[in-house]
């Protein structure tokens, strides 16, 4: 936020800042500098001249309203802001102590009321600066060299998602995470994932820093993406978010590792005073998941122009249904099953203070906690595996899983004209997740077992140094600046699981049945244990504007990690204005991504009975280093390396609109996937043989193939005054990717690497395309949000060849989100919504390809499988 006031002028009466702002104000008129600000949103403009020269201006959050002029020459300060006001209709005044204070003019002020006297919704924006793939001050989306989505709260309030994941795959195009919640599935984690790829391919940053993965990694069964540690998106309160920022570029030489596909930035609100409470109710038309949401948020000033600004969010919902019925054991069988129950809240900070005019201090922190309450498959009474003697009937085994999330960044910016821009910052990360199951029996303890078990705890560590630095060098080839920036960075990172209870997991004494809790097998001691490793690097870029036509980016960064040794990676990025209509834009590098510690050390075991010598017989899912794993032919893990290019055009056919075609390919070498189980009388004899005879299958993790990913993003936009008929902003974007397997690296024993089904979800386990187009109007107190949106085709593979014929493929989806809102004043509003209005559902799931007789709908399905979801939301600011 830097010097600047986007809130009421009271702020600025703080008594021991008076007399350096008197001072500052009596020689600001006569500083001059060089400006060289592009047109964009006023409000983001105003802030870059406040940073630039130092100079306080106070305005109000409705400034985002409005566009700028471009701000361009040696300019004083007064002059640079009367530039950016160009044509808006506003004006300056100068304060007693020598703030900029924006001021609308009455004719302005009677415009305002006629066209929005009371909403407070704002008004999406062509262009807004950017802080993502770039070190420029002045880089916005439509300028930059690279693709780059900003999606702003009011876009995120109006999809009515109550999470971060979600909103951004109702609004971005690019954003593909399958939506279907049922089953322990809809429990896991939800990351970030783009253009095809694995969601621990993205990088996700919180105001620019590295965010933590979650303690899980994703060992489910039929759903994409297995193998992969995301970071968790729904661990960040929306009310926190002022924007957020979607790079849909490879960016590890900016970066470090995990930028493979892209990098999402959550920018988090800076408020110094003001606030708001949202709380919504919602229903499935089906008549269950019954939500309830509170958030909100509420600013207070700090000294130095700092802010504090703190933010909630509460969830609680009820389970859903979505099973079908069977016939089991001679009976009809109808148990739910669906998405979870669900209690869940979430707090941040975010905050800052100036210690002068060029040193600040800033720090802001998360905290989340997530409990889940889900059904398992039931327990029949006939069942060897039940009890009688404990569930006379049988029973549904029951499992909660639990998230907490933390983190923590401390830092400081120091800013000097000569100097340059030092950040020097810390960031701390932890995410635990633990399971428990109960409604259950391990039925080798027969009466005697318990029939609740701690199942297992993860627990995933993250700490973060980070030195950046950036300078704009005048050169005497261009009248515009070339951009220096460089930065060193240390990261440690722990991952540590922990054993469930010992019933959970073992022998009871009782032949010929499980051993271990029904749809709960425990952690064992062996499958314990704690990974750490530490990763340094360093890196360098040059951004420059060479001419005012054409601009061009280079950056470099090179890592070593104390497991896998160093690995350097680069990035060219450049782009050609023709017109300020018309321009082309490029970019190539090549990305890294480690083995998170997750995939290294994931370990799993079951036992599935005993042998007559009374030994137990197991089934496990290993780390790849581990001696049983190596006989069956496992290999050291190897980073993920990438090669990116990417050819984008880039239209301003009029002021008001804009339209972005982006081609791509993504290159991936030794992609990391689970292995397919191993089993059958070969891998017995070769586990025997070396001396791991207790085992009858195995899994562990590989890199198991080179992979190809080719596709194009559409995005468009354009906004239409409509005078006394208000103001429509319509929108419209197209992404269609398809990945193709290149190379299979081979076992050395010759067992399945890939199977049928894992080479399905790779290539064709997300719409081959997807459509996304929208429109917003608002008139007076009214504002009408609709969006439509396609999810093409996809497909989901038998797990044996033999099965071919049960192959499916499901047809393309519609889905209609509506959001009408009403504001009875500037504070009060209301809106009605519904997602997916007229109740779209996918296909019903092929039988003989379900895990359990009762899944109705696939996993891979995009759009929730519930169906119409209503609600209502009640906002009031304050």
């Amino acid at each position: 936020m830097s010097q600047f006031n986007r809130v009421p002028r009271r702020t600025f009466a703080l008594v021991p800042l008076a007399s350096l702002f008197f001072t500052f104000a009596a020689s600001a008129e006569e500083a001059r500098q060089v400006y060289h600000i592009a047109p964009g949103p006023l409000d983001e403009v105003l802030l870059d001249i406040s940073r630039q020269s130092g100079q306080v201006i106070s305005f109000t959050p409705q400034l985002a309203n409005y566009s700028s002029s471009s701000v361009d020459g040696s300019l004083s300060a007064q002059q640079a802001v009367d530039a950016a006001l160009k044509g808006t209709g506003l004006h300056v005044q100068v304060s007693p102590d020598g703030a900029f204070i924006i001021k609308e003019s009455a004719s302005n002020n009677a415009i305002r009321n006629v066209k929005a006297q009371t909403s407070a919704a704002q008004a999406p924006t062509l262009d807004r600066v950017v802080a993502i793939g770039t070190r420029r001050s002045d880089a916005t989306a439509l300028t930059s060299a690279a693709p780059v989505d900003v999606i702003n709260a009011e876009e995120l309030k109006q999809t009515g998602a109550t999470s971060l994941n979600q909103a951004l795959f109702q609004l971005l195009p690019s954003f593909n995470f399958p939506q279907n919640q049922s089953a322990t599935r809809g429990q896991n984690p939800k990351g970030a994932s783009l253009r095809g790829l694995a969601p621990d391919q993205t990088l996700v940053l919180i105001n620019g820093k590295r965010r933590h993965a979650s303690a899980v990694v994703n060992i489910s069964g039929g759903v994409p993406f297995i193998g992969a540690q995301p970071v968790d998106l729904d661990m960040i309160p929306i009310s926190s978010i002022d924007h957020v920022e979607v790079l849909r570029d490879g960016a590890s030489a900016q970066y470090g590792s995990d930028a493979v596909a892209g990098v999402v930035n959550i920018v988090l609100k800076e408020r110094d005073s003001g606030g708001q409470v949202n709380t919504q109710l919602g229903k499935y038309a089906q008549g269950d998941g019954f939500s309830k949401t509170t958030d909100g948020w509420y600013g207070l000033g700090l000294p130095g122009d700092g802010f504090l600004t703190l933010s909630f969010n509460t969830l609680n919902n009820k389970p859903t249904d979505i099973g079908d019925k069977y016939v089991a054991d001679g009976q009809l069988q109808d148990p739910r099953w669906g998405g979870a129950g669900r209690d869940k809240f979430n707090l941040a900070a975010n905050a800052e203070i100036g210690l002068n005019d060029q040193w600040r201090l800033y720090s802001f922190a998360t905290f989340g906690q997530d409990k889940s309450v889900n059904n398992t498959p039931p327990l029949l009474a006939n069942n060897p595996n039940n009890v009688p003697g404990i569930y006379p009937n049988g029973t549904i085994p029951k499992y909660r899983y639990r998230y907490e999330d933390g983190a923590l960044t401390v830092g400081t910016r120091y800013e000097d004209e000569a100097l340059g821009r030092f950040d020097l910052s810390a960031t701390y990360g932890r995410d635990q997740h633990d399971e428990l199951a109960f409604n259950t029996v391990n039925p080798s303890y027969g009466l005697n077992s318990p029939t609740k078990f701690d199942v297992a705890t993860l627990v995933n560590e993250q700490t973060n140094l980070g030195l950046d630095y950036a300078k704009d060098l005048d050169v005497n080839w261009s009248s515009h600046p070339l951009t220096v920036s460089a930065g060193i960075a240390y990261r440690h990172e722990q991952y540590r699981l922990e054993e469930g209870d010992y019933e959970s997991y073992s022998f009871g004494g009782i032949n010929g049945v499980q051993v271990g809790a029904v749809q709960a097998s425990g952690l064992t001691p062996d499958d314990a244990g704690t990974y750490k490793r530490d990763v340094g690097g360093v890196y360098f870029g040059l951004e420059h504007q060479l001419t005012d036509k054409f601009q061009i980016g280079l950056a470099g960064r090179t890592e070593h990690y104390s497991d896998f040794g160093s690995a350097t990676t680069g990035k060219l990025s450049a782009r050609y204005d023709f017109t300020p209509q018309v321009g082309l834009r490029a970019t190539v590098n090549n990305s890294f991504r480690a083995p998170t510690l997750g995939q290294i050390g994931t370990s799993w075991t079951t036992t599935t009975n005993v042998d007559i010598n009374g030994n137990p017989v197991l089934t496990r899912m290993l780390p790849a280093d581990n001696p049983a794993a190596r006989a069956l032919g496992a290999e050291p893990l190897k980073p993920e390396k990438s090669t990116n290019y990417s050819l984008g055009l880039v239209l301003r056919p009029v002021e008001n609109a804009s339209l972005t075609i982006d081609a791509y390919q993504i290159s991936i070498r030794d992609r990391l996937l689970y292995s397919g189980g191993i089993s059958g009388p070969r891998a017995e004899q070769i586990l025997q043989q070396a001396g791991f005879g207790q085992y009858t299958w195995a899994q562990f993790m590989t890199n198991a193939a080179n992979t190809r990913t080719r596709g194009v993003d559409i995005v468009g936009k354009y906004n239409l005054d409509l005078a006394q008929y208000g103001a429509l902003s319509l929108s419209a974007g197209y992404t269609r990717a398809r990945t193709t397997i290149e190379k299979v690296h081979e076992n050395p024993n010759g067992f399945d690497i890939l199977t049928r089904e894992a080479r399905g979800f790779l290539e064709h386990g997300y719409p081959e395309d997807k459509l996304v187009l929208g429109a917003t109007h608002r008139i007076g107190a009214w504002t009408i949000a609709l969006s439509e949106t396609r999810y093409g085709e996809y497909r989901k593979y038998a797990a044996s060849a033999a099965n071919a014929q049960y192959d499916q493929t499901f047809a393309a989806q519609w889905n209609t989100d509506l959001d009408v809102n009403y504001a009875f004043t500037q504070q009060l509003r209301l809106s009605i919504g519904a997602n997916n209005l007229f109740d779209s559902k996918p296909d019903d799931f092929n039988t003989r390809l379900r895990q359990t007789p009762g899944q109705q709908y696939s996993y891979l399905s995009p759009s929730a499988p519930e169906g119409a979801f209503y609600y209502t939301r009640l906002s009031y600011d304050f």
